[in-house]
């Protein structure tokens, strides 16, 4: 009887600690990026003080009521913009390039790095390597070089 109760004790232990161990499979970087990037609404404005810069020169004009907002499938999910965005278009898909969840690319290519992400900001930076002009009044449209959005929710 005695051996019956031990057996069974160390069945018992046995059972409870297989059921204590992993919660699953265990989230990537990019997962828990992506995650980030469309939690809450995913609506992502420019932060105060200097926004968007391009070759570190502030240029608040170029991005007025900018807003972006990001859906995640996990590694990857779509995005929409509004406001004055030239080097946005207005809606597409993005997705992670590795694991790390440190760059993406868009549905156009273009690559994005990511700096610095919370749950409440977010910097990213693209290479654009086109300055565009409005028609007919000759305007700046859009700068190349590095533009840098600091963004907050």
């Amino acid at each position: 009887m005695k051996t019956i109760r031990i057996a069974l004790l160390f069945f018992a232990l046995g059972t409870l600690l297989i059921n204590c161990g992993d919660d699953g499979p265990t989230k990537t970087k990019a997962e828990v990026r992506a995650a980030i990037l469309a939690s809450g609404t995913g609506k992502w404005t420019p932060s105060s003080g200097s926004p968007v810069t391009v070759n570190n020169l502030a240029v608040p004009e170029l991005f007025e009521d900018f807003t972006i907002t990001f859906t995640s499938t996990g590694k990857g999910g779509t995005y929409t913009t509004t406001g004055t965005t030239p080097v946005w278009p207005r809606s597409g898909t993005w997705e992670f390039v590795d694991d790390e969840g440190l760059k993406f690319k868009r549905d156009d290519d273009l690559e994005i790095s990511i700096s610095d992400i919370t749950d409440k900001s977010l910097k990213l930076s693209l290479e654009w390597d086109a300055t565009t002009f409005e028609e007919p009044t000759g305007r700046s449209k859009s700068l190349a070089g590095t533009t840098v959005f600091t963004l907050s929710k």
